[in-house]
């Protein structure tokens, strides 16, 4: 009976230790940058909360973005693949094989650049699954159709079946064009990327990169700036040696004691 007791108190703590270990490895990824107020649904909970920069997300987590409200989800440690959840968005966080992320309604840009070799990431919405292997791209939609557009590189998307698996036709899209994608229906044709729209791209990257390399750009400017007030004091101690060896010029000459071979080249 005491064997039987300390069976069971070890086979509980053993539980208890897997399930801990479990949850500390599950797959998560990181709520890079925040901005206004956006909301957060854990999977299986029924209360919406704020979301806050630092906070983890996991398969299954919801999250919703107001009118002017969008956060940025690092994918990895090394923010390299990185989505932008843009206003009045819905999107679930996915991280089954290649689908990282679901957008209900809305618009988020992608910019992956360190995926390992061979995988994709890959974005699900009602109505399309798109995805590449290291580029910048934007998706647009609700239930009614998709937009996905190829701003950096190349990228593909695919219709879905009333099933929802994709269907096996795969669209490729060059850099600078875009496509359609109806309900159940497959890919459109490609239009190209209108300047309004890769202002808007160019806009969100220059912010990313502020955003990621922020420090480091602040600290570079300082330097330059270091660098630039030492040189202009440099030249200022330059000017007043030459007007220091002016004057006393202008005195020697004036007394009658100018002698150029005695004229001073460094100040004292």
């Amino acid at each position: 009976m005491k064997y039987l007791r300390l069976a069971i108190i070890f086979t509980c703590l053993l539980v208890c230790a897997t399930g801990i270990i479990s949850a500390k490895s599950k797959t998560s990824v990181k709520v890079f940058y925040v901005t206004g107020h956006a909301e957060y649904l854990s999977s299986g909970k029924s209360n919406w909360k704020t979301l806050k920069t630092g906070a983890r997300l996991y398969s299954g987590d919801s999250i919703k973005t107001g009118e002017g409200v969008w956060l940025d989800i690092a994918f990895d440690e090394s923010n390299k693949n990185m989505v932008s959840v843009r206003p009045q968005s819905h999107v679930v966080i996915r991280l089954e094989k290649c689908e990282k992320i679901e957008l209900i309604d809305g618009e988020v840009f992608a910019l992956v650049r360190n995926l390992p070799r061979g995988s994709t990431f890959e974005i699900r919405t009602p109505t399309a699954i798109c995805g590449a292997r290291g580029t910048g791209w934007g998706v647009s939609g609700n239930s009614g159709g998709t937009t996905v557009s190829a701003y950096q590189s190349d990228s593909y998307v695919k219709g879905l079946a009333k099933d929802g698996t994709p269907k096996p036709d795969e669209t490729a899209l060059m850099e600078g064009y875009k496509s359609v994608v109806k309900l159940f229906g497959s890919p459109s044709g490609l239009k190209k990327i209108s300047e309004q729209e890769y202002l808007k791209w160019g806009k969100w990257l220059d912010d990313l990169m502020q955003r990621i390399y922020g420090r480091r750009i602040i600290m570079e400017r300082l330097i330059t700036d270091l660098e630039k007030i030492e040189d202009k004091q440099e030249r200022i101690e330059e000017r007043k040696d030459d007007d220091r060896i002016r004057k006393r010029e202008e005195r020697s000459i004036s007394s009658g004691d100018y002698d150029p071979s005695r004229v001073e080249t460094s100040s004292e």
